[in-house]
C-alpha cells in the first residue's frame, strides 16, 4: 500500500502499527466502491488524522485545475441545492468577479450545472467522494485517539481507532466509543490487523472540508493519472 505523507514520518512503535494497518487497507475495507487513496498526517480544518482513506469517484480530478475558493462554493451549493450568483458571492464573503470566474469554470467542466439565473452542483459531485475513513492510531494513549477520532467526523463517514489488541480488549465497552461512533482496529502482536467493530456511517458535517479533501484527492490522481500517461 502506497501512502502520500503530509509531513516526515517519526520511527518508532506508532509509525510500525500505521504501516501495518496501511498494508491491509483493502482487506479492512473490502466494500469500496472505487479504488482508494490512502494519505498520511493530512490536515483537514483543525484535524490532522494519522491516516486517510479516500474513495473518490474518478470525475474528482476535474478539480485538479481549480484552487481553494471553489471548495467553498461546492460546500454551499450542496447545503443549499441551488442558488444565485448574488446569493453565493453575499454567502461567502467573496468578490462578485472571483465568484463568477469560479463558477464559470466549474459549469465548463460540468462540475456544477446551471439553469438561468440559478447553479447547483451536478448530481455526480454531491457525493463525489463516496466514502472517507480516517483511522487514529495509537500504543498506550486510547482516550487521545478517541478525542481526535471525533473531531475527523467532521468530514468523515466513518472513524476509527488502531490501537494494540490487549488495549482494545481493556477498553471495548467504554460508553464513549459507542455514543461517538467510533470504530475499533486491532492490531495482534504478530502484526494483523482486525475489525474489532465497525464504525457506523455518518454524514459529513462541514461540507467545505468534504470539497477541500475533493481538491487535495484531484491534485493527487491527476499528478499520478499524468506520471501513469507519461510513462507509456
Amino acid at each position: 500500500m502506497n501512502i502520500t505523507y503530509f509531513r516526515p514520518t517519526r520511527p518508532g512503535p506508532e509509525l510500525r502499527m500505521e504501516m501495518m494497518v496501511a498494508r491491509q487497507i483493502d482487506a479492512l475495507f473490502p466494500g469500496l466502491k472505487y479504488p482508494n487513496w490512502t494519505a498520511g498526517y493530512l490536515t483537514i480544518g483543525a484535524g490532522m488524522p494519522d491516516l486517510v482513506v479516500v474513495s473518490s469517484n474518478p470525475e474528482v480530478t476535474k478539480l485538479t485545475a481549480f484552487e481553494k475558493p471553489n471548495a467553498y462554493i461546492l460546500a454551499y451549493l450542496k447545503a443549499v441545492q441551488q442558488a444565485r450568483l448574488a446569493t453565493i458571492t453575499e454567502r461567502l464573503n467573496c468578490a462578485l468577479s472571483t465568484v463568477a470566474a469560479c463558477l464559470e469554470g466549474l459549469v465548463k467542466a460540468s462540475v456544477v450545472e446551471q439553469e438561468k439565473d440559478f447553479f447547483r452542483l451536478a448530481r455526480p459531485w454531491r457525493n463525489i467522494l463516496d466514502e472517507i475513513v480516517t483511522i487514529e492510531v495509537k500504543v498506550n494513549n486510547w482516550r487521545k485517539a478517541v478525542e481526535q477520532a471525533s473531531r475527523n467526523g467532521v468530514f468523515a463517514h466513518r472513524s476509527y481507532i488502531a490501537l494494540p489488541q490487549k488495549v482494545v480488549e481493556r477498553i471495548k465497552d467504554e460508553p464513549i466509543l459507542r455514543k461517538q461512533g467510533i470504530g475499533i482496529l486491532a492490531v495482534e502482536d504478530a502484526g494483523n490487523v482486525v475489525m474489532y467493530r465497525k464504525a457506523p456511517r455518518r454524514r459529513p458535517k462541514v461540507w467545505a472540508y468534504y470539497y477541500e479533501l475533493a481538491s487535495i484527492t484531484a491534485r493527487h490522481l491527476g499528478i499520478h493519472e499524468h506520471a501513469i500517461s507519461r510513462a507509456h
